[in-house]
Formats: C-alpha cells, structure tokens, sequence
C-alpha cells in the first residue's frame, strides 16, 4: 500500500466501545443498572428511556437476589440450631459445694451434709443437651423418662 493511503478509521463516539448499533461483547457485559443506563447514553429519546426501564428492572432483580440471599443464610442457620445436637455427660461444677454452703448460710438454715447437698445437685444434671431441641421433644422425653 501507499504511505498516504490508509484505511478507512470507524467512527466512534466517546461513550461507545466501537461496536456497532451498542452491542456488548461478553467481555463488556452489564454488570449493574447504571452499565446499562450508559449504554443508553448518545441515542435516540425513546431507545434511551427503553435502556431506563430495563435498568429499573435489573435494579429489582438485584434487590430481590439480596432479599433472597438473606433469607436464604438465616433459615440455614435456623435448620442448624433447630438439628438435634450430641448428648454428652454433664462436667460437674467444681463451685458447686460453696455455692449451696452460701445458699444455706444467706438463708439462715442449718448446712446440711456438703456431700449429700452434691449429689442431689449432680441427680438433677445428669446429662446436658449440646444444641437445640424443640420444646414438645423435649417435654416428650422427659415424661418418658417420668412413667418408666
């Protein structure tokens, strides 16, 4: 070719990436509703309020995905509280002993025979629930455990 032949340049305007008539390429797709809003932009008064509207809708369409997301991550939560933890053997409170000595003592009443104050305390709490349980599970069990 000649030095002062050159082809012919595309014209583009500053808001567009050289692609004919707006269309994006998948490296340029809208991400968000103001991508989409400059897509409008430097075109007709219709196309340009056509471009507004879908990027209202898109604007919906984000929000309900959050709105769903959250309530996705707070029943998931929820199924892990309500899941029926492991029992294990309850750790005997060291403080126990001195705790029904003060109790005995604050109430003025004679102080009753420390090991046998223990072991109605341990009686009680022979096995803890680690994790959750719903009430009516719970208040099964214990009316099992009554008439046996």
């Amino acid at each position: 070719m000649h030095p002062e032949i050159q082809p012919d340049k595309k014209e583009t305007t500053p808001g567009s990436d050289g692609h004919r008539d707006g269309q994006v390429d998948s490296d340029h797709t809208p991400t968000t509703s103001r991508h989409i809003r400059d897509l409008g932009k430097n075109k007709s008064p219709s196309t340009r309020r056509r471009y507004s509207v879908i990027s209202r809708g898109f604007e919906a369409q984000e929000s309900k995905i959050a709105s769903l997301g959250t309530r996705i991550a707070s029943l998931e939560e929820e199924v892990g509280r309500l899941s029926r933890g492991k029992k294990r053997k309850a750790i005997p409170n060291p403080n126990k002993r001195f705790m029904t000595l003060a109790e005995a003592l604050v109430a003025g009443g004679a102080i009753s025979e420390p090991n046998e104050a223990i072991e109605r305390a341990d009686a009680v709490e022979d096995v803890i629930e680690v994790g959750g349980m719903e009430e009516d599970e719970r208040s099964n069990s214990e009316e099992e455990e009554l008439t046996v």
